[in-house]
Order: structure tokens, then C-alpha cells, then sequence
């Protein structure tokens, strides 16, 4: 077995063993000695008692020569059986005198080891030395203590050294299991974690290390299957992460800046378009910015670097291919104590929602047919132009046109000659216009123009008399002569209106008046312009009356067509007002004044009550699960009442939710925001689904999507009329189905006319079809035989 000198164990027991035999060694040789030497010290001090004794008795007695008496001195101190011999040599006459007890001679005394002991007898009257005397003392004692001392130091240090010994045993015994702890812990193997075969039965502190090391042990497994368990998931994690990654088209990277460094995931390699084996420097990596972002880009990632702050940016990378992405980049700088400068960022692939953010901010600003501003856009800069009057004291005109019997057209010529014509008076309008005016079209064959910062009406009225003129004569829309006149009202800021509200509906009622007054003319706002408002209040009255007694009202329903099997899997559900004078009045000629007056609500609420009791009905006759579209306006979303009276309606008819669906439009929802949202949540609890009408005509915004709980987008039917022969509109159209299936919401495509529009629309997979080549909306009976006699078209 191979001795390491470091052991606790050994380094202990040989530390005794040196101290041990050091002990010992100081012992025999020092301590016996001065044992010794004090007991000889003793030895010497009783001679030199008894030298004290006898020395001036036999100086006065040597000294007057009694020599008897010297005898007597000497025969008396041999008594004391340790005196062997006593010596006295007279310098008076060299007489040597030897008194002993035993036959010996000095010369064996002095062999033997006996203690000698010199002094000199003086004569006590002369003060001079007349002898020597010497005394022999027995060493017997001093050797009897010696060899008994030595009798007992033995057995003391082998006492002592077997003592060592055991206790050198106890210790190894004891802290072996050091050694055997110390070379188990180097032979752990972390991959395949054991106990250590250790004996912890005894009651004692390594004993109890042995333990707390098994205790250890036992945790660190623990840990490791926690480690291996939190790896997995960790590793599962990464996976998922890289997958999120690919999905969401975000990847991330770091850029380690002292070490210039930097890391890219696999999704970035994936969104530049590179093997995941290439290897970018920074350098390489900022080169892929496009030039016209660079500048910018460089400043802020070196303004994020010397700060240490935050970053968000979106620039254009351009890639091998030379093909051009937008990216999405947001992250941050790090600086750390030691001097370390990292910087952490995610970086997003946006180009897609990039062309439909300007394709949406296009349908939210601009007219799809004309591309002319819409009312939104309008309104923006009617408010910046009020601004900016007031701030130079100028005048703002605002111009109402409409064309003179243009529904005619539609009706005789079809919707694309419409259509075509509406592009061609755009077109003709901008002529007549300086480059600061504002164009825009409201819907329909309604133009609304901005003319800010005029100086006079003057200016004005010569604006209107040019477009007036512009309409005289024959106009060519494709192979039809067409001749149009136009009706225009004039308003004033802040001459005849004082907001942008008034300014709007003031020329509005001026162009009413216009054609109240015969058409193919311009009338400026004045307070009393009669003739319109009186007709207003005739018909609102005629309009009471007939929200009072409910039965000049009937609700019509148009079939929505599902675009896989062809059936019919629900309707929408139109008012139509069979006046007593006028006969058959349309939505467009009575809505404005029921929301302008409040009856809508009570309009509204007669419409949502009729659709159930209708679905009711249906039931009994064994039409199940066909689900009815109700509009909602405006003003019903100002009611409180609205949910409550829905849920109420539902309970009173036994209706299933799901067969409801309520329209809104995009004006409509954005008009408040807060109380839309609080009241669509409302309807989306009770089990209704929501829909949004007329989508790419007014706020479209992705925002309001995701806010907002809606299962069904209704595509306008003025992109679905004119998709066959304008690519554009065919491409709108697509971008909103794609859109919509993207974002979990189903569609409807309304203003289905043809057979082509039929076919184009399955193809582009629109879930839902409603238009005039299946149904015109109808009344409720003529609808129930629909249903029941109904097959699908081919």
C-alpha cells in the first residue's frame, strides 16, 4: 500500500512517537540525573553534619595532645554505620591514624566508589593547621536510591511507552476511516453516484463525519437526479425555445464586446438566409444594415455600448441575395464590475407584417377604389387646418359634393361601370384643385374637398364653379356617353361653423339643399336653408310614427353561403320601412335620421327581438342551428341596457347564443374604443359572436384585431366587385383572408355577383359568400322557402 505522509493519521501517530521518545529521553537523562545529584547533594550534606561535629573537638583535643580523647571521638563517630573510615594525618610528628570498622584500605574504598570527604584540623589557640582529616562514607544508600530509582523510571517509561502505543492504536483505528473517507471522496464518480462503505457504529466524531459525508452524499444524489431532471428540461426548453424561435421568426444574438465575439442562434442564421456552420464578426454583421439606416443604426448601438442602456430599433439588412428584409431589434448593453461589456439583443423578421401594417394603414387612410384620403384622414386634416387658421387668422372651405343621380347608373350600367366612373370623377376633381387641397371620398359617390387657408368666400365659390363646369358635357367611361351634373354644399370656418363637426354637416346640409333646389349647382351654409331641414323633419316625423306602431317595419334576410359544401349556413338580417306614401324605403335613406334623433335604440331593439322570435319559429318547423347577423350602430353602443336586453330576449325565446352574430362596422367600434370593447366582452360572455362589417373601408388596424373579441371579418363589397378585373382589389381581398385565418377569425365576402366571383373566392379559400348571385335580401317567408326548397349552385 502506497504511504502518503500527509495522512492526518500518520503525520498524528508519528508526532506521539517523536514526542514520546523525546519524553523519555529527557527523562533518563536529565531528570534521573538531577535525582541523582540531589540525593548525592543529600549524601554530602550528612558528612558534612558529621564533619561539623567531630572537627573542633578533635582540633582541641589533637591540639593539647590528648590523644585519648581523639580515640574516643573517632570510636564514637564509627558508630553511624555509613562512617567507614576515619583519617587523621598529624603534621607535627606525620603520624597517620586510621579508624575503621572494617579491614580495608583506602585504595579499595576508593575502588568501591565511597564517598570521601577533606578538611583540615587547626589548633584553636594558634590558629594554624596541625592535621588532615578524612572521612570515608558508605555510598551503600545513594546506590540503593539509584538502582530503586531506576527500577521504577523503567517501569515508568515502558508504562508510559505502551500507554503511547495504545493510544497510537486508538488514534489509527480511530482515523482510518479518514484515510478511507479521503480516498472514497477521490473515487467518486459523479455519473455513477455510491454510498461510502464506511462504519459509522461507533459513537464518535469521525464516526460522525463518516455519517455527515453519507448525508452529503446522499444530498449531491439528490442534486445530480434534480441536475439531470433540470437539464432535460433545459435541453426540452432550448428546443422549444428554438422552435418558438422559428415560428415567431425572432432569433437572438450576443455580441461579446471584449473578447469581439459574437454568438447567433439558428434562427438568425435561418432569417439572414446562412449555414449555421458560417462564422459573422461584428464587422460582418453591421455590414448587412442597409446603407440608407446605417448611420443611424451605428449611433445608437455605440450610444447603447458607451451607456450601458436599452435599445429598440427597426432598420432593413440586406441579404446575399441581395433580397431586402425589415428587422425588428430590441435589447441591451450590460456592463459588469470587472470590465466585461456584453450586448444581449433579439432581432425579429417584420417584413411581412411590414407590408401589411402599409397595407392596412392604406385601407385605414385611403379610399381602396379611388385612392383618394377617407374620412379619417380627412378629419386629421380638417383639425390641423382649424389649427392653423385660427394661428393666421385665414378662413377654411369645406366643399360636399355628390353626383346627381348616380345610383341610376349603378342600377342601369352595373357596379363596375360605377365604379369606373367614381375613379374617372376623382381624377377630374384633382384637376380643378391647388396642390394644398384635400380630396377625399366619403363612400358612394360622396367627395368631400378641404380648401384651407382661403381669404375670402370669394375664393370659394370660384373653386365651385370650377368643379360645377368641369361636369358639362360627355363624358367617355369605357363604351358608354355619359353626362353627370353634381350637387355641392359650401361651409365656412369660422364664418358659418365654429368645429369640425359643424363644418362637415354644414356643407352636407348645404349640398342636400342643392339638390332640394334642383341639382347641378353649389349652395353655401346659411341657417336658413329650409327646404332641407323641413324634409328632414317630415321624414323624422313619418319615422316616429312608425317606430311607434312597428308596423310599417319588416326585416329582410339575405343567405350567407358556406364556400366548402354550398348550403346555406346563415343570414343577415336587413330593415326595410314600407312607408304609406313612398312605398319600399332602404337603410340609406332613414338610418342617419334614427341615430341622429336616438330612435335607432328602439329601432334596434325591434330588429334583435323580431330575429329571435323569426329563429324560434324556424325551430318548429325543423330549420335548426341557422345562425342570423344583426347590425349594430353606434348609438346602441352608447345604451346600457344593450346586453342586459339581449340576454333577456335570449332567455324570453329559449335562442342559443351561438346562432347569433352581431355586426359592427370599423367606424362604429373605433368611434370609443373603451366602451366597444367593454360592450363587445359583454356579448362575447353571453356566447354571441361578433363580427366586423364592411372590413378595409374605415379604421382597419391590427391593434383594434387583437383587442377586440372577434370571430368573423366581413370583407366589403366593393373590394370583392371589382377583384375580377382589378388585380389590386384581388389582391386586398387575399391579404384580408390570409390575414383573418392567421388571427383564428373566419370570413364572409359580401357583394358576390358572379359566378367568377364565386370561383375566385373558394379558391382563395373566404369561408362564407353573400351577394346577389345567390339571393337578394328578402322577406322572412319568401327566406323560410328559400330554406326549405333551397339547393346548392354549381
Amino acid at each position: 500500500m502506497k504511504i502518503n505522509f500527509n495522512s492526518i493519521t500518520l503525520r498524528t501517530v508519528l508526532h506521539i512517537f517523536t514526542f514520546s521518545v523525546l519524553f523519555i529521553l529527557f527523562i533518563i537523562f536529565v531528570i534521573r540525573n538531577i535525582f541523582a545529584t540531589a540525593y548525592m547533594d543529600l549524601e554530602k550534606e550528612k558528612i558534612f553534619i558529621i564533619q561539623n561535629n567531630i572537627v573542633p573537638s578533635l582540633s582541641l583535643n589533637l591540639s593539647y595532645g590528648f590523644h585519648e580523647a581523639v580515640n574516643e571521638i573517632a570510636n564514637q563517630t564509627l558508630l553511624n554505620k555509613d562512617v567507614l573510615l576515619i583519617k587523621i594525618l598529624n603534621y607535627e610528628n606525620n603520624n597517620t591514624q586510621l579508624f575503621s570498622n572494617y579491614q580495608h584500605s583506602l585504595e579499595k574504598y576508593k575502588k568501591d566508589g565511597e564517598l570521601f570527604s577533606y578538611t583540615k584540623l587547626s589548633d584553636p589557640a594558634m590558629q594554624k593547621d596541625i592535621a588532615d582529616l578524612t572521612i570515608i562514607y558508605s555510598n551503600d544508600s545513594y546506590e540503593e536510591y539509584v538502582s530503586n530509582f531506576n527500577t521504577w523510571l523503567f517501569w515508568g517509561v515502558l508504562g508510559f511507552s505502551l500507554s503511547i502505543a495504545f493510544l497510537s492504536f486508538l488514534l489509527y483505528n480511530s482515523l482510518k476511516n479518514l484515510t478511507i473517507l479521503d480516498s472514497s471522496l477521490k473515487s467518486f464518480n459523479p455519473n455513477e453516484p455510491k454510498l461510502l462503505e464506511l462504519d459509522t457504529s461507533k459513537n464518535d466524531e469521525v464516526s460522525s463525519i463518516s455519517l455527515s459525508a453519507n448525508i452529503m452524499i446522499k444530498n449531491i444524489i439528490k442534486f445530480l437526479d434534480s441536475l439531470k431532471s433540470l437539464n432535460e428540461k433545459l435541453l426540452q426548453s432550448q428546443v422549444h425555445l428554438k422552435e418558438a424561435q422559428r415560428i415567431a421568426n425572432v432569433g437572438s444574438w450576443e455580441y461579446l464586446v471584449n473578447e469581439d465575439k459574437l454568438l447567433l442562434s439558428d434562427e438568425i442564421y435561418r432569417i439572414l438566409n446562412m449555414k449555421r456552420d458560417r462564422t459573422l464578426t461584428w464587422s460582418e454583421f453591421q455590414s448587412l444594415i442597409c446603407k440608407k439606416d446605417r448611420e443611424y443604426i451605428y449611433g445608437v448601438l455605440k450610444d447603447a455600448l458607451v451607456k450601458g442602456g436599452r435599445f429598440d430599433i427597426q432598420h432593413c439588412i440586406k441579404l446575399q441575395n441581395k433580397k431586402s428584409l425589415q428587422v425588428h431589434t430590441k435589447g441591451k448593453v450590460r456592463k459588469k464590475a470587472n470590465g466585461s461589456v456584453k450586448m444581449t439583443a433579439v432581432s425579429m423578421d417584420i417584413t411581412q407584417d411590414t407590408q401589411n401594417k402599409k397595407m392596412i394603414e392604406k385601407l385605414a387612410y385611403y379610399d381602396a377604389l379611388t385612392g383618394l384620403p377617407n374620412r379619417v384622414l380627412l378629419k386629421d386634416r380638417i383639425h390641423k387646418a382649424i389649427q392653423n387658421a385660427d394661428r393666421l387668422k385665414s378662413k377654411i372651405a369645406l366643399i360636399f359634393l355628390d353626383l346627381d343621380h348616380f345610383k341610376l347608373i349603378n342600377d342601369t350600367l352595373g357596379h363596375d361601370t360605377g365604379d369606373k366612373l367614381l375613379i374617372y370623377v376623382s381624377a377630374l376633381l384633382k384637376k380643378q384643385l391647388r396642390e394644398s387641397d384635400t380630396l377625399s371620398r366619403l363612400g358612394g359617390d360622396e367627395f368631400v374637398i378641404l380648401l384651407p387657408n382661403i381669404t375670402s368666400v370669394e375664393a370659394a365659390k370660384n373653386i365651385a364653379n370650377k368643379l360645377v363646369s368641369a361636369f358639362n358635357g360627355q363624358h367617355n367611361i369605357e363604351t358608354h356617353q355619359l353626362y353627370i351634373t353634381t350637387s355641392i354644399g359650401i361651409s365656412l370656418y369660422p364664418d358659418n361653423s365654429d368645429s369640425l363637426d359643424s363644418l362637415i354637416m354644414n356643407a352636407d346640409t348645404a349640398m342636400y339643399d342643392a339638390k332640394q333646389d334642383g341639382r347641378n349647382q353649389y349652395k353655401i351654409y346659411s341657417k336658413d336653408m329650409g327646404n332641407y331641414i323641413s324634409t328632414q323633419m317630415r321624414v323624422e316625423q313619418d319615422f316616429k310614427l312608425a317606430i311607434d306602431n312597428h308596423n310599417e317595419f319588416e326585416v329582410y334576410y339575405q343567405p350567407k353561403i358556406n364556400s366548402v359544401n354550398g348550403e346555406i349556413s346563415g343570414a343577415e338580417a336587413l330593415i326595410r320601412w314600407n312607408h304609406p306614401t313612398k312605398g319600399l324605403v332602404f337603410p340609406d335613406d332613414f338610418i342617419n335620421i334614427a341615430e341622429s334623433t336616438g330612435m335607432i335604440l328602439d329601432l334596434g331593439k325591434w330588429i334583435i327581438q323580431e330575429c329571435m322570435i323569426q329563429i324560434q319559429k324556424w325551430e318548429k318547423v325543423n330549420i335548426i342551428g341557422l345562425k342570423v347577423a344583426i347590425n349594430l350602430s353606434a348609438k346602441q353602443f352608447q345604451d346600457s341596457n344593450l346586453v342586459s336586453f339581449i340576454i333577456a330576449m335570449i332567455e324570453q325565446y329559449d335562442i342559443d347564443p351561438a346562432q347569433l352574430e352581431f355586426e359592427v362596422t370599423e367606424t362604429v367600434s373605433m368611434a370609443n374604443m373603451d366602451a366597444t370593447l367593454r360592450v363587445l366582452n359583454e356579448l362575447k360572455i353571453i356566447g354571441v359572436n361578433i363580427a366586423i362589417d364592411d372590413f378595409g373601408t374605415g379604421y382597419s388596424s391590427l391593434s383594434y384585431l387583437k383587442k377586440f373579441p372577434i370571430n368573423t371579418l366581413k370583407i366589403d363589397k366593393s373590394f370583392v366587385l371589382d377583384m375580377i378585373h382589378d388585380n389590386e382589389d384581388k389582391i386586398i381581398v387575399q391579404t384580408i383572408i390570409s390575414m383573418a385565418h392567421s388571427l383564428g377569425f373566419t370570413t364572409v365576402a359580401e357583394g358576390v355577383e358572379t359566378k367568377a366571383h364565386v370561383d375566385a373566392l373558394i379558391d382563395m379559400k373566404c369561408d362564407y359568400l353573400q351577394g346577389y348571385y345567390y339571393s337578394r335580401p328578402i322577406p322572412k317567408n319568401e327566406f323560410t322557402q328559400l330554406l326549405q326548397n333551397y339547393t346548392p349552385l354549381t
